[in-house]
């Protein structure tokens, strides 16, 4: 490719709305899921408060490249995974099933991720993630993640470790204003 190719390309991109940088922004939320009785039934919720309040659009990684909300062109979750990082030899098999969901003002509700099972001795379970572009819930005034989970609590307290990848699409004008 000539160098004058080289040059135009970017602008061919930009002509054409193409993203020119993916950005991939990695979080994690670890919460502590405390032992059960024998009294107790299933659980809604296992705590997983920060996972679900997180903002992507104050990320580190992206106001470390001065990527603003107008700026963000394509938003794609990548990975989500749970790991029971504790005690020594702890699994997932306390849970039954457990699904992500997205939500924003004046959009719809819409699945984004699921476990659809724990097995006993798998202290690490992947997700099956949808294709879905989150840039409208990302960029909305407020983006909310739901868990849906089914199971029982563990037979000792269990640290639970929820980790993730976001694949974020950056127009020109988030490059041009790190230049």
């Amino acid at each position: 490719m000539s160098a004058r190719a080289l040059l135009v390309f970017p602008l061919l991109l930009t002509g054409c709305g193409g993203s020119l940088a993916t950005l991939h922004v990695e979080e994690a939320s670890s919460v502590v899921v405390e032992h059960g009785t024998l009294v107790e039934a299933l659980l809604d919720n296992f705590g997983f408060g920060e996972f679900v309040d997180m903002d992507l659009t104050s990320s580190q990684t992206l106001q470390n490249q001065g990527v603003e909300p107008g700026d963000i062109q394509d938003v794609r979750l990548e990975w989500l995974e749970l790991e029971a990082t504790a005690p020594e030899g702890a699994d997932l098999s306390f849970l039954e099933a457990m699904t992500v969901s997205v939500s924003a003002p004046d959009l719809p509700e819409a699945l984004l991720a699921t476990a659809p099972g724990f097995p006993v001795g798998q202290a690490l379970v992947r997700f099956e993630v949808e294709d879905l572009d989150l840039t409208d819930y990302v960029v909305s005034q407020s983006m909310s993640l739901t868990t849906d989970v089914s199971g029982s609590r563990p037979d000792e307290d269990t640290e639970v470790t929820a980790r993730f990848s976001v694949a974020v699409g950056v127009t020109t004008q988030g490059i041009k204003s790190q230049l």
